[in-house]
């Protein structure tokens, strides 16, 4: 084999590697972009990405930080609290977290569940009962 047709073999590889990393990782990329970029998209495509990505056993923070955002200004409640609850199970400690999920799910109409969450809050034990 020649070095013109290996390299011509390594590019295509390369190619062929980068187009299936685009593919099956489409939603986590997208989700890469500014939360202010995201909002200011469809909705249909968001919901899109953001489903498939929560979808997958595993995000990283930042991800789920940007699901979470992006729900909000959407105002897709149901996005929003999945994408908390994950960030929260991550860092159960956080009262940050804790605190923006409480919202979430009284925006959502889960008022049981939000009372819950302030009251823990307030008290400075959360159960994890939930």
């Amino acid at each position: 084999m020649t070095v013109k047709r290996l390299s011509l073999a390594c590019a295509a590889i390369v190619l062929l590697q980068g187009t299936v990393f685009a593919v099956y990782y489409n939603d986590l990329l997208y989700l890469r972009q500014p939360v202010t970029v995201i909002a200011a998209g469809p909705r249909d495509v968001f919901i899109q990405h953001a489903t498939h990505a929560l979808g997958r056993s595993k995000l990283t923070a930042r991800h789920l930080e940007t699901v979470a955002e992006a729900a909000k200004s959407f105002q897709l409640n149901a996005i929003e609290v999945q994408a908390l609850e994950r960030r929260l199970k991550a860092v159960p400690d956080d009262e940050g977290i804790r605190l923006r999920l409480a919202d979430a799910l009284r925006r959502s109409g889960q008022y049981d569940r939000a009372e819950h969450m302030y009251l823990e809050l307030l008290t400075g034990s959360p159960e994890e009962s939930q």
